[in-house]
């Protein structure tokens, strides 16, 4: 867990990532402001990234894209890095290499991808799955990585969905965003802790991990956590940057 905060300022989390390793390989589900940063602390092999995930656009699930692009350029990285988003990656794309920093394109070499909906592409031996998620205007992905019968669902941002549910049944891991507390919120963007106890009641992960988590759910931890588990024999914890497990 590299990133597990919101845009709202926090001094011990930074914004989204997920770092995930099989068998020397190394994929990013996101990479928010600050992800990094974290990927360094934990002295990352950054030439062993070979794909990344990016689950929408929105400036805290992708600004740091171009911090990692640049670094691989300076030590010399010859190696393809293939970049999965949803349909509008190939605007953000050139907007980043032929608008705003014109100076970084081409140095490196990136294969872009669109991830269409319930598509399944393989990366190695792993499997990974995209839905769609509800996050209001924005067409956003929840994301499965699949490898030798063990499943790992990320959510991403969302209001309760249909889509991630089904997703997300029987994983060994769901790792689930909640951002807003339990009252009046809009609807359809992202998730509270009642509502997360039903998707888990439903879902049934044996693990459930929080995430982009707002200062006033992290303010909140122990009635956050004792809402959701009411309804659930899973495992549920809040996720901490930096936290890692293994499946």
């Amino acid at each position: 867990m590299l990133g597990t905060g919101t845009s709202y300022p926090d001094p011990d989390r930074v914004q989204s990532g997920i770092l995930i390793e099989i068998d020397g390989e190394s994929i990013l589900f996101d990479i928010g402001p600050g992800v990094f940063h974290r990927l360094t602390q934990l002295n990352v092999d950054l030439s062993s990234i070979s794909s990344i995930f990016l689950s929408h656009f929105h400036v805290d699930h992708c600004s740091d894209f171009l911090m990692l692009c640049q670094n691989l350029w300076l030590s010399g990285h010859d190696k393809p890095l293939n970049i999965y988003g949803p349909p509008s990656i190939r605007q953000w794309i050139r907007g980043i290499f032929d608008i705003a920093f014109p100076y970084a394109r081409d140095r490196l070499i990136i294969n872009v991808a669109v991830l269409k909906e319930h598509e399944a592409v393989q990366v190695g031996e792993a499997t990974i799955s995209n839905v769609p998620t509800v996050h209001g205007n924005m067409e956003t992905r929840a994301l499965k990585i699949e490898w030798r019968n063990r499943s790992f669902v990320y959510s991403s941002d969302t209001a309760p969905c249909r889509d991630v549910i089904d997703l997300a049944k029987g994983a060994d891991v769901l790792v689930h965003e909640c951002n807003w507390l339990d009252g009046p919120n809009p609807e359809g963007v992202h998730t509270t802790p009642s509502e997360l106890a039903q998707i888990v009641e439903e879902a049934s992960p044996k693990k459930l991990v929080l995430t982009h988590v707002s200062p006033e759910v992290v303010d909140k931890k122990d009635k956050v956590l004792e809402i959701i588990s009411r309804r659930t024999n899973a495992e549920v914890i809040m996720g901490e940057d930096l936290m890692s497990f293994e499946i």
